[in-house]
C-alpha cells in the first residue's frame, strides 16, 4: 500500500481491509462518494418501549438498574446502503437518549440498529435492535457488512461485535457470532487459557483468539507484558442461529493482529528489550507509579538489591500532614516514586518525590528528604490508583493483554474503575499492573501514583 495513503487513513479505517479496499478503489476511479455525503434520515424508536429491552437493561450501571428511566430519544449517526437481491439493504444506526430538556439528553450505553428493505414498493422496516455500546471507551467499533445470501443478506456489524443477523424474507433471526469460542479451550490445551473472541471474518468464515499461559495473575510467577502469547485460527460454519467450530489450529499470533496493534506490540517489545539491558539482570522492565505504603515513622528502606538483606542506600519519607489552612485540615500526602522494574517480590524504583510535593505543597527542608537514586523496596509496602487505560470498568486481566481474559471485580460494591486505590500492588510489566482489590487479583493497564485527582 502507498505510503501517502495509508498515513492520511484514519486508524479505525485502516484497521478494516474491505472498507481499505473500497476507499482506494474509489480513490482510483475517481467515483463520488454517494450516500457516505448523504443527509441522514431521521431514525424512530417504533412502538417498543426500550427501557424494558433485556440489552437496555443488562448495560445500565448496577447502581442505576433500580431507578427509573425517562422518555428514550434516538439520533442517527451513520447509515449504510447494500444490495440485497433485486432491492437494497439500509442499515441505521443511532445513539441513544434519556430525555433531559430540550438537546439529545442523557446518552445510554446501547446503540439502535434499524434495518429497512427499499424496494420499488417503498421502504419496509424488518428489524429494530440495540446492541451494547461502551460511551468512554467508544466501544465497540461497529463497521457493517452485508454478506448476500440468495435473496437475502448476513449482516456483520463489526468484527469482534458478538451479534450478527440473517435475513430471509421478511424474517430477521439474530447469530451468535462468538458461540465457538466455548468449546474452545481443547484446542489451547492444558496451561493455556484464551482470551475473548479477537475477530470474526464472515466472508472466510474464520475466527480468531489469543491464548495465554495460566497462572500469569500469580504473583510468584507473573506473565509478562512481552509475550504475545499464542493464537487460534477456527473455521466456522453457520448451524442455526450460532457459529460454530469446524476444526482449529494454533497460529503465529502475529496473524491475527491488525498491522498498526502489532506494529506497536513490536516497537514496545524492542523498547523493553533496550530497557532490560540498562536494568539489573533478571528485572522485568515496568512504566507505572505509586507511592509509599509504609507506615514507619522513620520512612521506608530503599536497598541496593531485591532482598531484605541488601544494604539499605537510601530512605523514603514517611507520610506527612500538610498545615491547615484557612480552617481548612490539611491533606496527609504519602511519597511518590516511578518504578521502573520488578523481580521476585521487589520493585525497582526512581524519582522519588518529597510528600505533596507534586501537589504543590511546601515539604518543609527540615524533614527527611527523599534519596535521590534508584533502589529496591519490597511490593508489600507500596500503594498505588488505576489510571485511566482505555479499559472496561469491573474487569481485572488474567495476563497483561488486552487480549487475555477477565474476572469481574468491584470495589465497595461498584465496578473498580479509573481512581480505585487497589489494596496490593504485586507485580509490574511495561504499563501493566498486577493488582489486588478486594480480595480479586489480575492485570490493569496504566497504575498512577496520585493521591488526588482519578488519574484520568
Amino acid at each position: 500500500m502507498p505510503t501517502t495513503i495509508r498515513t492520511l487513513l484514519p486508524k479505525r479505517l485502516r484497521r478494516n481491509s474491505a472498507a481499505l479496499a473500497l476507499l482506494i478503489a474509489t480513490t482510483l476511479a475517481g467515483a463520488a462518494p454517494g450516500l457516505a455525503q448523504a443527509p441522514l434520515p431521521p431514525c424512530s424508536l417504533g412502538e417498543t418501549d426500550w427501557r424494558t429491552d433485556p440489552v437496555f437493561q443488562a448495560n445500565r450501571h448496577p447502581t442505576q438498574r433500580s431507578l427509573p428511566v425517562g422518555e428514550l430519544r434516538c439520533r442517527s449517526i451513520e447509515q449504510s446502503l447494500s444490495p440485497m437481491g433485486a432491492d437494497q439493504l439500509r442499515v441505521l444506526r443511532a445513539k441513544v437518549f434519556e430525555a433531559s430538556g430540550s438537546g439529545d439528553g442523557i446518552e445510554q450505553s446501547v446503540n439502535l440498529f434499524v434495518l429497512t428493505r427499499e424496494s420499488a414498493a417503498g421502504p419496509q422496516v424488518l428489524a429494530r435492535f440495540l446492541e451494547p455500546y461502551d460511551i468512554s471507551r467508544d466501544q465497540p467499533y461497529f463497521h457493517v457488512l452485508v454478506h448476500q445470501r440468495g435473496d437475502g443478506a448476513l449482516v456483520e456489524l463489526g468484527e469482534k461485535v458478538r451479534s450478527a443477523y440473517r435475513i430471509s424474507g421478511d424474517s430477521v433471526t439474530r447469530i451468535d457470532a462468538h458461540a465457538w469460542v466455548e468449546g474452545i479451550g481443547a484446542v489451547a490445551g492444558p496451561g493455556w487459557v484464551h482470551g475473548p473472541v479477537r475477530r470474526v471474518s464472515f466472508s472466510g468464515m474464520r475466527g480468531f483468539v489469543s491464548i495465554f499461559r495460566a497462572g500469569s495473575d500469580d504473583p510468584g510467577r507473573p506473565g509478562s507484558a512481552f509475550d504475545e502469547g499464542k493464537a487460534i485460527q477456527v473455521d466456522l460454519a453457520l448451524d442455526g442461529d450460532r457459529l460454530v467450530s469446524r476444526g482449529a489450529r494454533v497460529v503465529d499470533p502475529s496473524f491475527i493482529q491488525d498491522v498498526e496493534d502489532w506494529t506497536a506490540f513490536v516497537e514496545a517489545s524492542e523498547e523493553a528489550r533496550r530497557a532490560k539491558r540498562r536494568l539489573p539482570a533478571g528485572t522485568e522492565p515496568c512504566d507505572i507509579a505509586g507511592w509509599s505504603a509504609d507506615p514507619d515513622p522513620a520512612g521506608m528502606n530503599v536497598r541496593a538489591a531485591p532482598n531484605a538483606s541488601a544494604r539499605i542506600v537510601g530512605k523514603i519519607p514517611p507520610p506527612w500532614k500538610a498545615p491547615d489552612r484557612s480552617g481548612d485540615t490539611g491533606e496527609t500526602y504519602r511519597s511518590e516514586f516511578r518504578i521502573a522494574g520488578y523481580r521476585d517480590g521487589w520493585f525497582l524504583i526512581r524519582g522519588i518525590s518529597a510528600p505533596g510535593v507534586a501537589y504543590g505543597e511546601r515539604y518543609p527542608r527540615n524533614l527527611p528528604q527523599p534519596y535521590r537514586g534508584q533502589g529496591w523496596i519490597s511490593a508489600r509496602l507500596v500503594g498505588a490508583a488505576l489510571a485511566n487505560g482505555n479499559l472496561p470498568p469491573g474487569r481485572l486481566y488474567l495476563a497483561p493483554s488486552p487480549h487475555a481474559a477477565t474476572r469481574p471485580a468491584l470495589r465497595q460494591g461498584e465496578p473498580v474503575s479509573t481512581g480505585d486505590i487497589v489494596q496490593r500492588l504485586h507485580a509490574c510489566s511495561g504499563p501493566w499492573g498486577l493488582v489486588e482489590i478486594e480480595g480479586t487479583r489480575g492485570w490493569w493497564t496504566g497504575i498512577c501514583a496520585n493521591q488526588v485527582t482519578n488519574c484520568s
